[in-house]
This record gives C-alpha cells, sequence and structure tokens, in this order.
C-alpha cells in the first residue's frame, strides 16, 4: 500500500511513461524552482507554460518535479540536515523552507541527471587528454613546443605520430600557436565537422552543438568542412568560417585581438544582442545564468567585460542597461528587463 502524499504533494507521473531526457529533466527543475520561488513575475510564467506546451516530455519532465517539490513539504526532506546532506553543506545556515526546496529539487534533478548519463556512456570529453572546467583556462606545451590554450569548460585530445601532429577538439574552444612549420607532420584542428590545418601560427577553434567555427588570428589556415565534397578554404588573419554538416561558409572577419580576447580573460563586444552576450558570460560560471532569449531582443551592448568575474561583468551590464539580476542561490542567477 502506498504512503499517503504530503498536503500538496502532486502524484509522481506513471514511471513506465518515456524518461524525458536529462537536458529536460534539468529544465524542468529550473523552471518548478522559478514557479515555485515565489518571485516569479508574468512574462516568466508565460515562458515556462510555453516550454511545458512545446512537447510531451517537457510537461512530463515538469510534473515530476512539481512532485519531488511537493515531496519537500514533509519534515523528512524539508530539515536542514536532510539538505546539507544532499548538497553538501552548500545551504546557508537557516534558509526558509521554499528557499532549501528550491535548492534541493535542482540539486537532486542535476546529480540524478548527470550521474545517469556517466553510467550509460561517458563523454568523450570526460575521457581527454587535457581538459578545463568552467571559469577555467589551461595552457597545454605540446611536443613540439606549440601550445593550446583551452578556454572554459574544453577538453582536446592529443595524437602526435611520424605523419602529423593532430589535436582533436572533443568540447570548447582552443587557441593554437603552432612554434614551427613542418613539412613532413601538418599540424591540424580537429573536430566532427572538419579540419583547420595550419599555414602558420595562430588560430582559434570553437565546436559548438551544430558546427565548429574557425577564426584565424596571425598568417593562413587551410578549413575544410566534414561534408562529403564540400571544398576547403584557405583563411588569412581575421577571416572566420564555419564548418557544419552541410559544408563550409564565411564569417564576418573578426579582429584578432578580440577573437583570442578571451585568452586575456576578457570579453570583447561590438553592439551585440543582450542575450548573445549573456550565453557567453554562462559559458564561464558554475551554475546557472538563466534568462528569456526573446524578452531581451531589443537590448544590444558594447563593452570589455571581465570572464574572470562574471557576477562583476552582470553589475556592469545591470548597471548600463534596463536589467534586474535576481540571485536565487550563489549558483543561480536569472536576468530579466527591469
Amino acid at each position: 500500500m502506498n504512503a499517503p502524499l504530503p498536503d500538496g504533494a502532486v502524484p509522481i507521473p506513471d514511471g513506465n511513461a518515456a524518461q524525458p531526457a536529462d537536458a529536460v529533466v534539468r529544465q524542468a527543475a529550473q523552471w518548478c524552482a522559478t514557479v515555485h520561488g515565489g518571485q516569479a513575475d508574468a512574462a516568466e510564467l508565460s515562458a515556462c507554460r510555453r516550454w511545458r506546451d512545446e512537447r510531451p516530455e517537457h510537461e512530463l519532465a515538469y510534473r515530476r518535479m512539481e512532485a519531488l517539490w511537493g515531496g519537500f513539504d514533509s519534515a523528512a526532506y524539508a530539515s536542514p540536515g536532510a539538505a546539507r546532506r544532499i548538497i553538501s553543506g552548500s545551504l546557508a545556515p537557516s534558509p526558509s523552507l521554499r528557499a532549501r526546496k528550491t535548492t534541493v529539487v535542482l540539486a537532486v534533478a542535476m546529480l540524478a541527471a548527470a550521474c545517469l548519463g556517466l553510467q550509460l556512456a561517458p563523454p568523450a570529453w570526460l575521457l581527454a587528454d587535457h581538459r578545463s572546467g568552467a571559469g577555467e583556462w589551461r595552457v597545454v606545451e605540446l611536443p613540439d613546443h606549440s601550445r593550446v590554450t583551452l578556454n572554459t569548460d574544453s577538453a582536446i585530445d592529443v595524437r602526435y605520430d611520424g605523419a602529423r601532429r593532430l589535436i582533436e577538439l572533443r568540447r570548447g574552444e582552443i587557441l593554437v600557436e603552432v612554434a614551427s612549420e613542418d613539412g613532413r607532420r601538418p599540424f591540424i584542428v580537429q573536430t566532427r565537422d572538419g579540419t583547420a590545418r595550419a599555414m602558420g601560427t595562430r588560430y582559434v577553434v570553437r565546436l559548438e552543438a551544430e558546427h565548429t567555427d574557425v577564426s584565424v588570428t596571425e598568417s593562413t589556415v587551410q578549413a575544410c568542412a566534414s561534408a562529403p565534397g564540400a571544398p576547403c578554404a584557405r583563411l588569412a588573419a581575421g577571416q572566420r568560417a564555419r564548418l557544419s554538416p552541410t559544408g563550409l561558409s564565411a564569417l564576418p572577419d573578426l579582429a584578432p585581438d578580440v577573437a583570442e580576447s578571451w585568452a586575456r580573460a576578457t570579453l570583447v563586444v561590438d553592439n551585440r544582442p543582450v542575450a548573445e552576450v549573456l550565453g557567453e558570460l554562462a559559458r564561464y560560471r558554475r551554475g546557472r545564468l538563466s534568462y528569456d532569449e526573446r524578452a531581451l531582443a531589443g537590448l544590444r551592448v558594447s563593452g570589455v567585460f571581465p570572464l574572470e568575474d562574471t557576477d562583476q561583468a552582470l553589475q556592469a551590464l545591470s548597471a548600463t542597461l534596463p536589467l534586474t539580476v535576481r540571485r536565487y542561490t550563489s549558483w543561480w542567477v536569472s536576468i530579466a528587463p527591469r
């Protein structure tokens, strides 16, 4: 016989239903905490409703998060001791019940999704030769004295042999500085979308979910998409290209010092959408930076922002633009228009 549900709890949907993807589970946890956190505005409530209506698995994941939320009304889950055990002491000494529930729901959901993914198939980047964490930069000295600088949350494998010097970019972004030409062993950065072969010394390669961007900051690079029959392109300093499953396409030129500004822990932007800038800052944060891209569509910004202190960058944005910064925990911040 099932135990009675706590007051206010929502029955957990059938566990035999198709399981939502881990990214959907995390998003559902964030929406649940936003809606039940007591500070959601009409725009956030509407955005949550739209997200739930997009796909059946969104609604399923959200209902399960609400059931988990309701379960924390019981003393067993809502006690400070239980919360501290779950998230290893990251709560304040005497948080409110609602704050405890928010933190615990997010922590449990994200941890469960991450652990499930690791059990099923550890991603290749997790097993890479060299990795950097969120908000971390790392310089790797290669056997031929070339250097690779890993941007935040990046991973590479190094494959040197008698025929080539190959860097496999598994995740994130790198700045390559090739020490010397070697006609017998070309220097190549490879991603699932194609290759970028050094014809000189410095270039940036960034791996995204659906494409790879190559930016040349010194000398030239030969970029080739892996798509069958796709042509290659030789890029000079300041030029960029995008490699994707459909082929190779040119991107607007970008000054070399801007393309590699992240290696100096700065973000340089010129008349870019605020949502795009927030997306960049989010890469350097441990935790969640949430915002509604559509609500921020009319806002653009230019400036130089510190990447080693993204809280300072957010403060600068809110001081110059009509933005409100809400801090729910040390690792969850939301941005909304004023």
